[in-house]
């Protein structure tokens, strides 16, 4: 059914209560709604004697009394969906909110009744925010036509009932929250024809983030994704005197202003979210550490004598002054007229200064700030500028600067890097799908990922790359492969299409282990790539036995012949135990891990296709065990030797190299606190025979690192790198647990025996080094 036939069939309403008599509008009934609501679970006394019932039930003791005990029970799933958006739009400011969902009874011109209801709602003299939540324990598939419909039936109802109870008639904000739902392409279609906006997991996840960290004063920022430029209600004209000029060849204007003024209209790009319409994403997640250090130097009466660097969406409006008084050829002078719409300013540098007044009293929101922007700067020169700028002060991620491949460097001169933006366009295309078996699968920048979100964009590049599928480079040129099409975005189109249509059977053979992550073994790093080099492994045996030209094959026919022979690996993944699965998939660290999976795949279909496979294959089948060891020992000792080289870098970077009164240079001096670990250190080089002495720091262990880290005069030099929850790592600290985990297993590279080996756990620990600290160790070492 379309969302014009439901329009016709929805008759009447019935409406002897108003829609919304039931909102929470005290301040002290909203607190008490949002403590019960942000709490994960529900919670119910019993007197003791019926405790053990309960229990059986499912609910668990939280408080044991004499009479009484209190008990608890995990929400289910979609009432949690439910609460976490409801308290969204608490931590977004709102005070009007919905009680309890809003039910909407109606009758179909068919003469059956129906009913809808709003699960979460806000609103006040600006904005209101309608929101449904549909949630399934399990991630799949689930039509939503006949909701979508009904919701686009009911807008004007809803509207009119919300407009008659606040005059001002707030801008009304349609969402649709989502919890484990693979959406289709025609739902998602009908979604934005009725104005529907869809927020997934992990949307919901960047906006708790975000708000999380800024408060209700990082509102617009979310306002922003959904009403980008509209008008902001009741926001008074704001004209600054201001310089017009050129920089670059792109106009620029320099003003004072307010944060008061910019934070409404401000909107920060943020990688975590990487909207189509913000491509290319840069933006790290802000820091809630920075953000409340600055406003405590603020606070203090500090303030900022460097410009924020912002871009207006549309070319503001200057007045030029007299023109006796613009006689400059280079800056004109004049009156700017600041833009009054959502996400208009868009900050290239400096969110931190701009929101480290978001948690300040009003008096402080009206000090000056100075700024300089340009006006329509295209995004990928607004991500050229962010990185020029903060690659020196900070490293850019390398994941980010793989995302960013795809808006800079598509079509490059360079056909390797040509091919590698390309890569990184179809990831994202894949990641954006909402249709496809991996949307969202791959972690962003500074949100914590969920357990599904354990894919890297940097991995599966690097996979696409290695196969080979979107072309290959010879003789300084990019000859096409089976996923090429006539340009760019076709081949894109095609990809997306091909590897969505490959992946399904996959995850749909089990979809409970598709979503675990990496605890299932299926949905990984290492599986992806080796998938990807699985593909044309499949291409070549099956053009070799049945001719097939999969270069100009239309991309169904592609998908049937290939999954006609994987149909094993998706027979594996629906029957297999959990430890056949395990012990196929689990030992899997480095490179040679990889190609190990890739193996393992080619094993399972060569039971069915016994002619399946190459000869390297085979032989490497025998080696697995052998390859493995020797290239995670290999792994360890480059990591180990990185991380050294890190900090010494960075301690004399610090402290610098020159020598003290005491003798000893400045960095071992000043960066060493610990005066048992220096004498260590001594007292292992003089063990050493003169010929084969070294510089004492070379004596010093992993665990010396790690104490040299986190000392207080070192640590902020170190955290960007350093600070990394490992798996299960308890909340609060530096999160340099991990160094102490690794130096263990350490001890085992440089002492292996038959008796002293790697665990599974090991090496999936050290698979997330790899994946984790070693770009981040990379990146710093570069940079230093």
């Amino acid at each position: 059914m379309d969302g014009a036939t439901a329009a016709q069939e929805v008759l009447t309403v019935e409406s002897d209560a108003a829609l919304l008599n039931d909102l929470l509008e005290d301040a002290a009934q909203v607190a008490s709604e949002f403590r019960l609501r942000n709490s994960p679970f529900n919670y119910k006394s019993v007197h003791r004697a019926d405790a053990a019932e309960a229990i059986a039930e499912g609910w668990e003791v939280a408080r044991r009394g004499k009479r009484q005990h209190r008990l608890r029970q995990a929400k289910p799933h979609n009432q949690a969906l439910d609460d976490r958006t409801w308290c969204l739009l608490y931590r977004m400011g709102y005070r009007h909110l919905g009680a309890k969902r809003l039910p909407i009874k109606f009758t179909r011109h068919s003469g059956g009744d129906g009913t809808k209801q709003i699960d979460a709602f806000a609103v006040d003299d600006e904005t209101a925010i309608v929101a449904e939540c549909i949630s399934k324990e399990e991630r799949g598939r689930r039509g939503l036509s006949k909701e979508i419909s009904e919701t686009k039936s009911l807008q004007q109802y809803i509207r009119s009932e919300i407009h008659k109870k606040y005059p001002s008639k707030p801008k009304i904000i349609w969402l649709y929250v989502t919890n484990n739902i693979i959406w289709s392409e025609g739902d998602v279609e009908r979604a934005e024809r009725a104005g529907i906006y869809i927020v997934t997991e992990n949307e919901l996840a960047y906006f708790e983030t975000f708000i999380g960290h800024m408060g209700a004063a990082g509102r617009y920022q979310l306002l922003g994704e959904f009403l980008s430029d509209q008008k902001i209600p009741g926001i008074p004209t704001q004209t600054v005197p201001a310089i017009r000029g050129k920089l670059g060849g792109e106009t620029f204007y320099s003003f004072v202003t307010t944060p008061r003024n910019l934070l409404r209209i401000a909107f920060v790009n943020h990688q975590a979210l990487n909207h189509p319409d913000g491509s290319p994403a840069y933006q790290r997640m802000i820091s809630p550490g920075r953000v409340k250090a600055i406003g405590d130097f603020i606070r203090s009466g500090g303030f900022f004598p460097t410009n924020i660097l912002l871009n207006f969406v549309d070319n503001p409006k200057f007045s030029l002054l007299d023109n006796s008084l613009n006689t400059d050829p280079t800056a004109k002078f004049g009156w700017l007229t600041l833009p009054s719409k959502y996400r208009s300013a868009w900050v290239i540098d400096g969110q931190h200064r701009l929101y480290g007044f978001s948690g300040l009293d009003e008096k402080y929101l009206d000090q000056n700030i100075t700024v300089i922007a340009f006006s329509g700067l295209a995004k990928v020169k607004e991500a050229d500028l962010f990185i020029t700028i903060n690659h020196k002060q900070k490293s850019v991620p390398k994941g980010l600067l793989v995302a960013l491949l795809a808006d800079l460097k598509m079509g490059d001169a360079d056909p390797k890097t040509a091919l590698s933006a390309l890569a990184s366009a179809v990831v994202r295309a894949l990641n954006a799908d909402k249709t496809s078996p991996l949307f969202q699968r791959f972690r962003m920048p500074d949100v914590p990922p969920t357990m599904q979100q354990n894919l890297t964009i940097s991995e599966a590049v690097n996979g696409l790359n290695r196969a080979a599928l979107l072309g290959k480079v010879m003789s300084k040129a990019i000859a096409p492969a089976a996923f090429s099409a006539a340009n760019d975005v076709e081949t894109i189109e095609r990809s997306r299409k091909i590897l969505n249509g490959y992946f399904e059977p996959i995850a749909s053979a089990n979809p409970g282990r598709w979503a675990a992550g990496a605890s299932a073994y299926i949905c990984v790093n290492p599986g992806l790539r080796a998938h990807l080099m699985l593909l044309p492994e499949i291409m070549a045996y099956l053009t070799l036995k049945r001719g097939i030209d999969f270069a100009s094959a239309p991309e169904d026919e592609v998908i049937a012949e290939i999954n006609s022979v994987a149909k094993p690996i998706c027979d594996f993944v629906h029957t297999a135990s959990d430890e056949q699965v395990r012990d196929a998939f689990s030992r899997r660290f480095g490179e040679g891990g990889v190609k190990d999976y890739l193996y393992k795949l080619c094993e399972i279909i060569a039971k069915e296709f016994p002619d399946f496979g190459s000869e390297e294959f085979k032989k490497t089948i025998e080696q697995r065990a052998s390859d493995t060891i020797a290239e995670a020992s290999k792994d360890i000792m480059h990591i180990s030797e990185l991380l050294t080289d890190v900090v010494l870098k960075t301690l004399k970077s610090i402290h610098g190299a020159h020598t003290l009164d005491s003798g000893d240079a400045a960095y071992w001096e000043l960066g060493i606190a610990k005066t048992v670990t220096k004498e260590k250190a001594y007292k292992r080089q003089q063990e050493e025979p003169q010929e084969r002495r070294r510089r004492k720091e070379a004596y010093l262990d992993l665990i010396d690192m790690k104490e040299i880290v986190e000392q207080p005069n070192n640590w902020p030099h170190f955290q960007s790198t350093f600070s990394l929850a490992s798996p299960g790592e308890k909340k609060g600290g530096k999160y340099t647990g991990w160094m102490a985990r690794f130096n263990d297993i350490r001890k085992i590279a440089a002492h292996k025996n038959s008796l002293r080996t790697y665990t599974d756990d090991d090496l999936a620990f050290l698979d997330w080094v790899r994946s984790e600290a070693l770009p981040r160790l990379q990146a710093a070492n570069e940079a230093l």
